[in-house]
């Protein structure tokens, strides 16, 4: 008996150690980032050169001699080469002046540095990147315009995400955004000719012009991502959302940009953060910069930033209403809560397509515009399809991510009630909060928000 007790004695302790070394894996590598950029703008030379200094600091219980970061501008300007429109890093080192080797991947969206000694736990680091920027002409989201803006959208290098699954190093997809990021702050510097004005998602602390120079000082604090936007030509508008000041910067210039369709933008912009803000969790940030998509050699579309967000305004009126009520939903649902783009796209694009057909709701304009009919016939187009698929496998990204995704999130609402439902998204936008949520963890607090059996709607659109 004894001995038969001893062994089942070191069993439980194996099983304990096992359990306690499964748990401390999942978590051995972590990282969390602050980001401090100083940065000289030419537009007219069609370059942007910058020192970029990052402060990683290791959270996990294991260390690493490695760390992969993504320039995610260089796929959203397609991925061209260095001397046609690249943003390259030419050097690297840590704060104890060690040069760093670094391998450039996947056209320069990702960057593996090696580092001089093993970045331990508890420990941080700072590196230092010297980065080039070679201006293309504007074919997205990325580079000059026809009319001479220059959109610069997250340009800078961003720590790779590390979670449960190890680095995040997949290709970004060819449907979608593909971003995966922690929410970090940054500090911004930026020198450009006193002749341009810029836009930036962070706070302007600071706006000093000597020599024909203008220095602008940002901090942008818990953001995903740093934009910078110059144009010569920009109309300031403003509005007011609680605590949130929406600044408006137009050029007027750029077709389709008239004086009643900024005013337009900007009321959409207002009314549905206001109303966002009552139904998930207060706005978190100073201010909303909201700005029409320059037009490029391809397209530019709406597009939204950590405290930014672009309107493409030759669009149809109504278009240019759902498209703000969009991007303003973004804020929440990948800026607020973020998640995965590539492998749960839905999560930030259903779930704003869904918030526009609430603020459409709130505005009580339904009879001119049937947008969950709409939602419901291009979601059918897609019918039996699972919404949390990885960007590239859904047969169509648009109806099953976007229209099917919200109409997941409707068919659930009425299951359980509108006002139950808002009190389970705000719960779930406060536990999230600058955090990465899963398909999973949305369910879990749905579960626990509602009593009512949603098996079936469940088993229909997840996978």
């Amino acid at each position: 008996m004894k001995t038969r007790a001893k062994h089942y004695c070191f069993l439980l302790m194996l099983i304990c150690v096992m359990s306690i070394w499964g748990c401390s894996s999942k978590k051995e590598l972590s990282f969390e980032a602050a980001y401090a950029i100083d940065a000289d703008l030419n537009p007219e030379m069609r370059c942007m050169t910058y020192m970029e200094t990052i402060e990683v600091i290791n959270t996990g219980s294991g260390s690493t001699e490695k760390l992969y970061f993504h320039i995610y501008a260089n796929k959203f300007k397609g991925l061209r080469q260095v001397e046609d429109g690249d943003i390259a890093v030419l050097s690297a080192q840590d704060q104890n002046g060690n040069v760093l080797q670094w391998q450039r991947e996947q056209d320069g969206v990702l960057y593996c540095v090696k580092l001089a000694q093993r970045l331990k736990p508890g420990q941080s680091m700072k590196l230092t990147f010297a980065c080039e920027v070679l201006i293309p002409d504007l074919e997205s989201m990325y580079g000059i315009s026809r009319d001479g803006d220059v959109q610069l959208p997250m340009f800078s290098l961003q720590l790779a995400m590390c979670d449960e699954n190890g680095w995040d190093t997949a290709p970004l997809p060819k449907n979608g955004d593909g971003r995966y990021g922690a929410a970090a702050d940054y500090d911004l510097i930026i020198r450009v000719p006193e002749a341009y004005v810029l836009a930036c998602n962070g706070d302007e602390l600071s706006r000093k012009t000597d020599g024909g120079i203008t220095t602008y000082t940002y901090r942008a604090e818990k953001r995903r991502d740093i934009i910078v936007f110059a144009c010569k030509d920009y109309v300031l508008l403003e509005r007011t959302a609680g605590n949130t000041e929406i600044l408006g910067y137009f050029n007027e210039t750029v077709d389709g940009v008239t004086r009643q369709r900024m005013e337009y933008v900007m009321d959409c912009a207002a009314f549905s953060l206001e109303y966002f803000n009552n139904i998930f969790v207060e706005y978190p940030y100073d201010t909303l910069v909201v700005t029409n998509s320059a037009l490029g050699t391809n397209f530019s579309p709406n597009m939204e930033y950590s405290g930014l967000i672009t309107i493409l305004f030759v669009s149809p009126q109504i278009s240019m209403k759902t498209n703000t009520f969009h991007e303003v939903a973004h804020q929440w649902f990948y800026s607020l809560v973020g998640n995965d783009e590539n492998q749960e796209p839905w999560l930030d694009e259903g779930f704003s397509e869904f918030a526009v057909g609430l603020c459409l709701d709130a505005e009580g304009n339904t009879d001119d515009f049937p947008f969950w009919e709409l939602k419901d016939i291009a979601g059918n187009g897609a019918e039996g399809e699972k919404v949390n698929v990885p960007c590239d496998e859904a047969s169509n990204y648009q109806w099953v991510i976007y229209d099917r995704g919200a109409m997941f999130l409707k068919t659930l609402m009425d299951a359980v009630g509108q006002e139950k439902f808002l009190s389970v998204l705000s719960d779930y936008c406060q536990k999230y909060r600058y955090g990465v949520a899963t398909t999973e963890s949305f369910l879990e607090i749905l579960h626990e928000g509602t009593e009512t059996d949603i098996s079936n709607v469940v088993a229909e659109f997840i996978n």
